[in-house]
């Protein structure tokens, strides 16, 4: 979904929601791992693509252990 179908569907006069706006960063390799304590605590992964952030929920978090293989 791009930015102007996300604004569409949002009313962002009655939510404290940032609107955001497209600004790529230089190359467009921009990745985000968020600490996302909604309903249950989980990690978000965003990579951005044409000067989106694509958005992943990663539901266990990393693991220390680097032997440990999670699946998402």
């Amino acid at each position: 979904m791009g930015l102007e179908a996300y604004h569409e569907k949002r009313r962002f006069e009655s939510t404290s929601e940032p609107q955001g706006k497209v600004e790529a960063t230089p190359g467009g390799n921009l990745y985000i791992i968020q600490k996302h304590a909604a309903s249950h605590l989980h990690y978000d992964l965003r990579l951005e693509l044409d000067g989106v952030l694509k958005s992943w929920a990663v539901p266990k978090g990393p693991s220390l252990n680097p032997a440990e293989k999670r699946l998402a």
